[in-house]
Formats: structure tokens, C-alpha cells, sequence
């Protein structure tokens, strides 16, 4: 008699912070999908495990710092400073980091999730 195959199942408890990290991964783009996910993480951090609670804070680190530093590039884009190719290559080299980096801890937190980990340190600034 041959044994079924045991699959990784996602509980309910890790729905919401894979959700979170896929709206996340789309906050470059625009700030709705952020929006509505600092909304979940809102609503669903107090009644969540202790590890997926390293995770929530991860999460509103992660969209508080890209909204802080997307706000003034944003002005920046739209600015006369992009008339200078120096100045404008810059500010598109810190787009392009910023990018970078939401989406470097989008995909760490979700590789920790899905392996029903801890962020180990979810207050830290790098990826």
C-alpha cells in the first residue's frame, strides 16, 4: 500500500502576511496596494501567533520607510531637477534602489513565511 504524499499546507493564520507581501511587492507602482495592505496588517496583528507578529512589523517597516522615501522621489520626478541628466540620472538610480529594496524584503518575509519562520530581525533596514 503506497503512502500519500504530504504537501506544505498554508494555514489560515499565514492567508494575510502572503497577501500583505504580494500588495507590497506593487507599492513602487502605486500607494493603493500599500494602503490596503498597512490596513490588514492592522487589523490582524493582535490576534496573530508571536512569529507571524515579527512579520507584521516587517511589513509596516517595509511600507512605511518606501512610502517616506517614494513621496519626495516622486517630487522629485516631476520636478525641473530631471532636466539635468546628472541630477535626473540620480534621482532614477534611487527609484531603481528603492525598488530594489521593497522587493528584496517582499520576497525574504514571504520565503520566511512560507517556511513558517520568524523574520529574525524584522526592525532591521536591510533586506
Amino acid at each position: 500500500m503506497t503512502v500519500p504524499a504530504t504537501r506544505t499546507k498554508l494555514s489560515d493564520t499565514t492567508i494575510i502576511p502572503i497577501v500583505n507581501y504580494l500588495l507590497l511587492f506593487f507599492l513602487i507602482v502605486g500607494g493603493i496596494s500599500g494602503v490596503v495592505a498597512i490596513t490588514l496588517i492592522y487589523l490582524f496583528q493582535d490576534e496573530s501567533p508571536d512569529w507571524l507578529k515579527t512579520h507584521y512589523a516587517f511589513q509596516k517597516k517595509t511600507f512605511w520607510v518606501g512610502i517616506l522615501a517614494f513621496v519626495p522621489l516622486v517630487v522629485l520626478l516631476t520636478s525641473p531637477v530631471m532636466s539635468s541628466v546628472v541630477l535626473g540620472g540620480i534621482v532614477l538610480i534611487l527609484v531603481f534602489a528603492l525598488f530594489l529594496w521593497i522587493v528584496g524584503r517582499c520576497t525574504m518575509g514571504f520565503n520566511h513565511v512560507f517556511h513558517k519562520r520568524p523574520i529574525p530581525n524584522p526592525n532591521s533596514w536591510l533586506v
